[in-house]
């Protein structure tokens, strides 16, 4: 297949029409396409889980299968799939709802693509191509010594398969030329490391640069992103004395593809698209530093095992994982070197709300020696001796015996300030009366310091919504009435029957929208798209239109509770077209009285005798 839409493509905006959105709605599962991202939980008829789109210890982010709809109840987050899919993944809404619409089987019009979008799938796609021909080597004649050191690895053919593992041939240029054949960018696969411009005098037939591989003779690790596809890689060089001692210099152990568009390093994590379901199932994390200690601990069984790329744990790994477990087990060296790097990674799980504890290993030895040695019961073993990070930070930061007195203040005031996001007055109490121990100050004189944050934080991702107002909202009776609106299409029956509509002074247009929508929907249609209406209401009142729509069912004990909630709602709606209608007749009585004082001022006597009969039978009504 050849590479398509090197330049722009000139098309006329398409609109995709609100019967193919609603379409695509019931055929996809929203609670499928966001558990890819979020661990839900089911309570009721409803999934909760943590918010990613903003740091919370507390689960407040509620999806809804019935109604297709999402919504935080912490920072107003709320949506449909399409909504989802554009904040976490950050694409276009054309190009979610193509992916979306492939995956249902509906036929979309022709439509302009996102720039963004179309420059990202060309780049997923050469991935794509170069993670099939690493396959293709690994497993084909040329592959023959990378299968050779596989097998000394003890790495088996299912995990090999799983994660995909290839092989960079040793000599050629196999890739840069059947990217060349493929018509692709080779000025992409450059820029995302698979291949590099030769800095030799030599050119190439046709005038242009020469191209080279820059994976050589080593076992290629696709890296992928939280939806499986295609990132960057990882090159393990396979030992081979004779062409180390050729090289000009010594090759590095590991290559890795740079940063790039779609590859940082330090936000992904290495095997956590095929670790998700594992992390939900066993509630935690394992994480270890190496591509090859993730497949022997997954060949042991451990299939929870995510493994950094390249860099101590981050803030952003560490949210990525809060998506699927709060409870973590980091591999460290045994060492005193292995106990710092535990004691630094507190900090960060503090930030991130997750638990955090420390694995040391005996000297010498990594996950993979240690799980080949002593099997899946040792590797247990160690798991159930590891150590919570909290204890070793203390440690490694309690002034030393005999400090004076200042000295073990300012240690003591450093440690609280890590704990400034700890909101569990629990958790912090059980951290207090630790660092007063270890650090010999008094417990009640810890709890009074107000501590400033400390510097850990990093900036808060983009997509965290802070434009919509967070003060207070009074519920007025056309408010109340406006979420009922929303969820309910009898409120909008009895609303238009009275022709209450144009009494609407503060939320008149979103309500003839309401009822607009409602009225275009078919008989049989389960609601509408509240989606689109929450994000032009205050959070209070987003908040309760989510609250109503995701109601739990009552318990099969209680068949009354169903319909007693339908009676209240009942009850504040007619109590609310009341209060309405009461103030519209107010406002009609002051619209006459002023008109009877405008007509005798004129001397019109005819005029006050009859805007005084309608005063008249208006006090009567």
């Amino acid at each position: 297949r050849r590479f398509r839409g090197r330049g722009p493509r000139r098309a006329m905006p398409v609109r995709y029409s609100d019967t193919i959105l609603s379409e695509i709605r019931s055929r996809i599962s929203i609670v499928e396409e966001i558990s890819i991202h979020v661990s839900l939980r089911k309570t009721g008829r409803n999934h909760v889980g943590l918010c990613p789109f903003h740091d919370e210890k507390t689960p407040s982010f509620s999806v809804n299968e019935e109604r297709a709809f999402f919504h935080c109840f912490g920072c107003g987050a709320g949506g449909d799939v399409f909504t989802f899919l554009r904040r976490i993944e950050g694409l276009g809404f054309p190009e979610v709802v193509r992916r979306l619409a492939a995956k249902a089987g509906v036929s979309l019009p022709q439509a302009p693509e996102d720039p963004r979008a179309r420059e990202h799938e060309r780049l997923y796609k050469l991935n794509e191509v170069a993670r099939a021909y690493f396959r293709r080597c690994l497993l084909g004649q040329v592959g023959t010594v990378a299968r050779r050191y596989v097998t000394e690895r003890g790495i088996a053919a299912e995990v090999a398969e799983r994660y995909s593992l290839g092989y960079a041939p040793a000599s050629g240029n196999g890739l840069s030329r059947l990217l060349a054949d493929k018509k692709a960018p080779l000025d992409k696969a450059a820029e995302l490391g698979l291949i590099g411009e030769s800095d030799r005098s030599g050119r190439s037939g046709s005038g242009g640069p020469s191209w080279y591989d820059r994976f050589r003779h080593r076992l290629m690790f696709p890296i992928t992103d939280v939806t499986g596809r295609p990132v960057g890689f990882g090159g393990r060089l396979i030992a081979d004395t004779r062409r180390q001692s050729a090289a000009a210099r010594p090759l590095p152990k590991y290559l890795n593809s740079p940063d790039s568009s779609l590859y940082k390093k330090g936000a992904l994590l290495y095997g956590l698209f095929e670790a998700k379901a594992a992390l939900r199932d066993r509630g935690r994390a394992l994480i270890v530093e190496g591509y090859t200690d993730l497949l022997s601990l997954v060949q042991q069984g451990f299939s929870e095992t995510v493994a950094v790329l390249g860099t101590a744990l981050t803030l952003d790994q560490l949210r990525l994982l809060k998506r699927f477990t709060t409870d973590l087990y980091v591999f460290f060296d045994g060492d005193d070197a292995g106990r710092r790097a535990a004691a630094r990674a507190f900090p960060l799980c503090v930030e991130c709300g997750l638990t955090g504890k420390g694995i040391f290993l005996p000297q010498g030895e990594d996950p993979d020696s240690f799980g080949k040695q002593h099997g899946p019961a040792g590797l247990e073993a160690l798991i159930r001796d590891a150590a919570p990070i909290e204890e070793l930070y203390f440690t490694e930061h309690a002034p030393r015996p005999g400090a004076p007195a200042f000295a073990r203040a300012r240690a003591a005031r450093d440690a609280v300030a890590v704990l400034a996001p700890v909101r569990d007055p629990v958790a912090r109490g059980v951290l207090l009366g630790q660092i007063a121990q270890r650090f010999g100050v008094h417990e009640e004189e810890l709890r009074r310091l107000r501590p400033e944050r400390t510097p850990v934080r990093a900036e808060r991702p983009a997509s965290v919504s802070t434009d919509r107002p967070a003060e207070r909202y009074r519920p007025s009776a056309e408010g109340e009435l406006l979420q009922l609106m929303l969820v309910d299409a009898r409120v909008v029956t009895h609303v238009e029957e009275r022709n209450l509509l144009p009494a609407f002074a503060e939320w008149g247009e979103i309500a003839a929208d309401v009822a607009a929508a409602w009225r275009a929907l078919p008989a049989a249609d389960a609601g509408i798209d509240v989606a689109a209406f929450l994000d032009r209401l205050p959070k209070t009142m987003a908040d309760r239109v989510s609250t109503m729509l995701m109601a739990d069912a009552p318990p099969e004990d209680d068949r009354n509770a169903g319909e007693d909630a339908a009676r209240v709602r009942e009850q504040l709606m007619w109590d609310c077209i009341r209060r309405i209608e009461a103030a519209r007749r107010r406002a009609d009585r002051a619209r006459v009285q002023q008109e009877i004082r405008e007509a005798e001022r004129r001397g019109d006597d005819a005029e006050v005798r009859k805007r005084l009969r309608m005063l008249g039978e208006m006090e009567r009504s």
